[in-house]
C-alpha cells in the first residue's frame, strides 16, 4: 500500500516539473510545434527536479517547487517505509 502512494507521490512531482516545463516552453516558444515539444518532453523527463528551481529563480513563484520537493520527499519516505514494514 505504502509503496503505491510512493508511487502517487512521485507522479504529482514529475507532473509539476512537467507544468513548470510547460510554462518555460510557452515564454520560449509561444508558436510551438511538435518538434519543440518533442524536444522538452525528453528534457524535461531527464531534468524534472531542476525545472521547478527556474521559474521560483527568475520570476519569484515558488509554489510548483515546493509542491515538486515536498511529493519527491514523501515519495522517498514512503517507499522506504514499504521496504521496512515488508521485513
Amino acid at each position: 500500500m505504502y509503496l503505491i502512494l510512493s508511487y502517487f507521490c512521485y507522479l504529482i512531482a514529475i507532473l509539476a516539473g512537467y507544468t513548470a516545463a510547460y510554462g518555460i516552453l510557452i515564454q520560449m516558444f509561444p508558436d510551438y510545434g511538435l518538434l519543440e515539444l518533442s524536444i522538452g518532453f525528453v528534457g524535461t523527463a531527464m531534468f524534472f527536479p531542476l525545472i521547478p528551481l527556474y521559474p521560483a529563480i527568475s520570476n519569484g513563484d515558488w509554489t510548483i517547487a515546493i509542491v515538486c520537493y515536498i511529493f519527491i520527499m514523501f515519495g522517498v519516505i514512503l517507499g522506504n517505509y514499504s521496504r521496512k514494514s515488508k521485513a
